[in-house]
């Protein structure tokens, strides 16, 4: 009998611990038995004291937003170069593998294919920079409930994209809560196109909560995922409807 490979998660802590202080987040990581987390904005907080910790209690740093920048707007181009190539030397000191970009608000009047090249134009012009700093470009599709006027929505139309940028450090972002929102057949679309995807995250529909709190069959996406041998993260950004640290070992035991 084959043993299939654990999981490796990545814990949010700007979802999970988020009652408690930045810095302090970390050590309940660390204490919960993971070896990973990754945050959102780095405004606020101090990047010196996170790579101080995080190399003490020995964890990774598996993400962060790399730019809000709108991918959609030529005329934001520059504004998202600069924030990838000052992200990308704090993912060098933090030994981070991946900086989220969105492709933004959809433009009013400008046709859709434009925007889509944009997009393009705009990863393509940040690969060499994140090739340069070892670390991955993903790209985030959204749900229009939660983000009513986001362009990017389709994981098929985000994966168009990605194979069009040609660039290996810049992947796909598979959210599972947004895309059982927007197109669901979840499984195929993963493992379909699993070479394209740099980073996962999950929560339950509806109320974005832990896996296994709602109509998505985590016990099965986490098998899919075992035995089609992915070996990057899947991200823990959820909002949890219980204790954190009951909810982390819940979501272990159900992805074994």
């Amino acid at each position: 009998m084959t043993v299939l490979p654990p999981l490796r998660f990545s814990v949010c802590v700007e979802t999970i611990f988020s009652h408690i202080p930045f810095e302090q987040r970390l050590e309940h990581v660390m204490d919960q038995g993971f070896s990973a987390f990754e945050f959102w904005h780095r405004d606020g907080k101090d990047m010196n004291i996170t790579l101080a910790l995080k190399t003490a209690l020995q964890l990774d740093v598996c993400a962060f937003i790399g730019s809000k920048a709108s991918l959609v707007d030529p005329n934001q181009r520059s504004l998202f170069i600069d924030d990838i190539t000052r992200a990308a030397g704090l993912a060098v000191d933090l030994s981070c593998a991946n900086l989220i970009v969105y492709a933004g608000t959809s433009i009013p009047n400008m046709p859709r294919t434009r925007q889509r090249e944009s997009i393009i134009e705009g990863l393509r012009a940040a690969a060499p920079i994140a090739a340069d700093a070892d670390v991955q470009i993903v790209l985030e599709p959204l749900n229009r409930l939660d983000h009513p006027q986001t362009f990017l929505v389709s994981s098929d139309e985000g994966f168009d994209i990605i194979r069009a940028v040609d660039h290996p450090n810049v992947r796909l972002l598979f959210n599972i809560y947004h895309q059982q929102i927007n197109e669901g057949n979840l499984s195929m679309r993963l493992s379909n196109n699993l070479d394209l995807i740099g980073h996962i995250h999950v929560a339950d529909v509806p109320g974005r909560h832990e896996p296994g709190t709602g109509e998505i069959n985590y016990e099965h996406i986490f098998g899919l995922l075992r035995e089609c041998k992915y070996r990057g993260y899947v991200g823990l950004e959820y909002v949890p409807l219980v204790d954190a640290a009951a909810s982390l070992r819940a979501v272990r035991a159900l992805s074994q």
